[in-house]
C-alpha cells in the first residue's frame, strides 16, 4: 500500500497516492460499502487516468457538493464549475461479482475504471456552451479478475446551485445492487402508475362528469403533478427522447410542475373547507405560487434551482394552517371531510417521516411499503372526493324528487288555475252584462227617472201659479218645500250618474299651470267674491289628468264655502313635492268636524248638517276620494270642532 501525506485546499503534497485497503474486508451477497471518504479533488481540471502527474496540486475530501468546499484563501468554492474525481480502491480477489453503484451527479459526467471510459452521461466541457448537462445514476460491473481499481469521474455543472457529486458511491455485490434497483424501480412504476392513473381518472370525471366540484380538478392536477415528478427525477424520459434538448428548461418545467403541485394541493384543501378558511387564503396561495412559478422561468441558473427552500417554507405554514383549520371544522363543524382528510394528512406525515428517517436507503423492500402507503393516503383523498360526489349526488337526487313533486303540485295548481281562467271568463262575461245592464240603469236614472222629476217640478209650478191669488201662507211654504225636495233629489240622481262615471273611459295627461286651474275653478266656486281663496305661493307644472284634478278642488272648494258657519270663508291651498308624488291640502275656517266623523263623511250619502238650508247629496267627498284612489293616492282629514277643517290628498306623479 503506498503512503501519502495532504492537506486540506489546494496544496502541494508527496507524489504518492493513497489506496482504500479493503483486502481484510469481508465481501458477501449482503455487502455495501459507501465510498464517501479519501477522494482526490481536482478543481476546474478534467484530467483522463493517462494524464495525471506527481506532485499534481490537489485536496483529498469527502463526496459531498463541492460549494463545500474552500480555496486555500477560505472562500467557498462556486456552483458553476468543473472538477476531476479520482479514488484508489482494492478488494479482495475472493468476492461474489460486484459492481459500482454510481449516483446521479450535478450535472454532466464522465466515468473511467482502471483507465477504461465506462460512461458519459451528458457531454463534459469546461463551458456553458460546451456542456450537455444530463444526470442519471448508474450501476457499473466490476472485472471479477481484477482486484485494484482506480475511479476517475469528471463532473461539470452550469445550472444548478449545487455541484459535483454530493452522495456515495456504493460497492456491493452485483446481485444485491440490482435487487435494489428492481424494487427501486418497481416502487417507483407502483407510485408514477397509480398516481397518474388517480390523475387522469378524477381529470376525466371532472371534464365530463361532474364540473361542478372545483376540488375534483385540484386533487387530479396534484396527482398527475406528482406523478410526473417522481417520473422526471428519477428517469427524466425527455432527456432520453429529446437528447439535445436543454436539460436547464427541463428542469424549469420540473420546478413549475412542483409549484403547481402545491397550488393544487392547497386550492384543494380550500375547495373543501372554504366555510372555514380566511377569504384571503386562495388569493394568498395562488399569487404565492404564480410569483415562484415566474421566477422559476425568468431567473437565470443557479438561481432558479434555490426556490425549492421558499417554496418548502411556504409549504411547512401552509400545513399548519391546515392542520388548524381541520381541528376547527371537528371541534365546530364536525364534518366527515375533516376526520378524513385529518387521517390521510396525518397518515402521510407518518409515512413521510419514516421515508426521511428509517428505511431511505437500508432495505430494499422499505421503498415498496412507503409508495403503498403514499398510494393508501392518496385513495383515502380519493375516498374523500367520491363521498363529496356522492353527497352531492344524493342531494341532486332529492332536488329531482323535490322538482317532481314541484312538477306534480304545479300539474294540479295549473288545472285548477285553468278552471279558475274559467270561471274568470265567465265572471267577465257576467261582468260586461252587468256593465251593460248599468250602463241601461244609467239611461234609465238619467232618462226615465229626471224626466217625471222635471215634469213634476214643473206641475208644482203652474198649480202655485193658477193658485197664488187665493192659497194661504202654509200652503205656499208646502208648495216651496215640495219643490226643494224635487230639486234635491234632482241633485242626487245627478250625483250617483257623476260617481257611476268616475274612472270610466280614457285617461289623458296634459301638462299646465295649478294655479291657472285653481283661479279658473275659483271664478267659479265664488261667483261674487264673497270669499277669501289664496292660492298656493309658488306655481306648480304639473302633467297630470286635469279634469279629475279640477273635480277634486272644484268638490273640497265648494264644500269649504257650502258648509262654512262664517259670513266670509277664508280657504288655504298649499302643495308639497315628494320622490313620487304630491300632497296638496286645503285647509278653511269653518266649523270643524269632530274626530269620531273624520271617516264617515267619505261615505255614500253622509251628511253631518241636517239642515235643509245647505243643498247636499252627501256624495261629493265619496266621489272625490274615489278620484284621488285611482290616482293611488290617499286622502285624510285633520280637524276639531269650532277650529277648521284641512282637507289633505296625495297625487302620483
Amino acid at each position: 500500500m503506498l503512503s501519502t501525506h495532504y492537506m486540506f485546499g489546494f496544496e502541494q503534497h508527496t507524489d504518492d497516492v493513497a489506496t482504500i485497503d479493503l483486502q481484510e474486508t469481508s465481501i458477501t451477497n449482503s455487502t455495501e460499502i459507501a465510498l464517501d471518504a479519501d477522494w482526490l479533488f481536482y478543481w476546474n481540471e478534467l484530467i483522463e487516468p493517462s494524464n495525471f502527474k506527481p506532485n499534481k496540486p490537489f485536496t483529498k475530501i469527502s463526496l459531498t457538493n463541492w460549494t463545500a468546499f474552500t480555496h486555500s484563501n477560505n472562500e467557498n468554492l462556486p456552483s458553476f464549475g468543473y472538477a476531476t474525481y479520482r479514488l484508489l480502491i482494492s478488494i479482495p480477489k475472493e468476492r461474489p461479482h460486484v459492481s459500482l453503484y454510481i449516483p446521479a451527479a450535478y450535472a454532466a459526467s464522465k466515468t473511467w475504471i482502471n483507465g477504461e471510459l465506462i460512461s458519459e452521461i451528458g457531454r463534459v466541457g469546461t463551458s456553458k456552451d460546451e456542456t450537455l448537462h444530463r444526470r442519471f445514476s448508474q450501476i457499473i460491473p466490476l472485472n471479477t479478475n481484477e482486484t485494484d481499481f482506480e475511479i476517475v469521474i469528471q463532473v461539470a455543472n452550469f445550472y444548478h446551485k449545487k455541484g459535483g457529486i454530493d452522495k456515495p458511491l456504493i460497492l456491493g455485490a452485483s446481485k444485491l445492487l440490482l435487487n435494489k434497483r428492481s424494487k427501486q424501480i418497481m416502487a417507483d412504476m407502483i407510485f408514477i402508475g397509480c398516481l397518474g392513473f388517480i390523475g387522469s381518472f378524477f381529470l376525466l370525471f371532472f371534464l365530463f362528469y361532474w364540473n361542478k366540484d372545483k376540488a375534483i380538478l385540484y386533487f387530479a392536477i396534484l396527482c398527475m403533478s406528482l406523478s410526473y415528478m417522481a417520473l422526471s427525477d428519477r428517469y427524466a424520459p425527455f432527456a432520453e427522447i429529446f437528447q439535445s434538448f436543454s436539460w436547464i428548461i427541463l428542469t424549469k418545467f420540473e420546478y413549475i410542475i412542483l409549484f403547481l403541485a402545491g397550488a393544487a394541493a392547497s386550492l384543494f384543501f380550500y375547495s373543501i373547507f372554504s366555510n372555514f378558511v380566511h377569504k384571503l387564503y386562495s388569493k394568498i396561495i395562488v399569487y404565492s405560487f404564480c410569483l415562484l412559478a415566474l421566477l422559476a422561468i425568468f431567473l437565470p441558473p443557479p438561481h432558479f434551482t434555490k426556490l425549492l427552500l421558499p417554496f418548502l417554507i411556504l409549504m411547512i405554514i401552509d400545513l399548519i394552517y391546515v392542520y388548524f383549520v381541520i381541528m376547527k371544522t371537528i371541534i365546530i363543524g364536525k364534518r366527515h371531510e375533516s376526520i378524513l382528510l385529518l387521517v390521510s394528512m396525518s397518515l402521510a406525515s407518518i409515512i413521510f417521516s419514516v421515508h426521511i428517517f428509517f428505511f431511505l436507503g437500508k432495505n430494499g423492500n422499505a421503498m415498496i411499503y412507503v409508495n403503498f402507503g403514499y398510494i393508501l393516503v392518496f385513495l383515502l383523498l380519493s375516498m374523500l372526493l367520491m363521498t363529496r360526489f356522492s353527497n352531492s349526488f344524493k342531494e341532486l337526487e332529492r332536488a329531482k324528487e323535490f322538482a317532481l313533486e314541484q312538477k306534480k303540485e304545479i300539474s294540479i295548481q295549473s288545472n285548477e288555475l285553468s278552471n279558475v281562467n274559467l270561471e274568470l271568463k265567465e265572471n267577465l262575461k257576467n261582468l260586461k252584462i252587468s256593465n251593460a245592464e248599468l250602463d241601461g240603469f244609467n239611461h234609465i236614472v238619467s232618462h226615465d227617472l229626471k224626466a217625471p222629476l222635471i215634469a213634476m217640478h214643473t206641475l208644482v209650478s203652474f198649480i202655485e201659479e193658477d193658485l197664488d191669488t187665493t192659497i194661504n201662507t202654509d200652503v205656499k211654504n208646502n208648495f216651496k218645500l215640495l219643490k226643494d225636495r224635487v230639486s234635491k233629489m234632482f241633485a242626487l240622481i245627478n250625483g250617483l250618474l257623476e260617481y257611476s262615471k268616475v274612472t270610466k273611459g280614457k285617461k289623458s295627461k296634459e301638462l299646465f299651470s295649478l294655479n291657472n286651474l285653481l283661479s279658473e275653478i275659483r271664478a267659479v266656486v265664488d261667483t261674487q267674491n264673497e270669499h277669501i281663496i289664496h292660492l298656493p305661493d309658488e306655481d306648480l307644472e304639473i302633467y297630470t289628468n286635469k279634469i279629475e284634478l279640477e273635480h277634486v278642488f272644484q268638490n273640497l272648494l265648494s264644500n269649504s264655502i257650502k258648509h262654512n258657519d262664517k259670513n266670509s270663508a277664508l280657504i288655504n291651498i298649499s302643495f308639497s313635492k315628494l320622490p313620487n308624488e304630491y300632497v296638496f291640502a286645503v285647509s278653511d275656517n269653518g266649523p270643524g268636524i269632530d274626530a269620531k266623523y273624520h271617516t264617515k263623511i267619505f261615505e255614500m250619502f253622509s251628511q253631518l248638517n241636517v239642515n235643509d238650508e245647505v243643498e247636499s247629496t252627501g256624495i261629493g267627498l265619496s266621489i272625490v276620494k274615489k278620484i284621488v284612489y285611482e290616482n293611488h293616492g290617499i286622502i285624510s282629514v285633520e280637524s276639531e270642532k269650532g277650529i277648521g277643517t284641512t282637507l289633505k290628498f296625495s297625487w302620483r306623479i
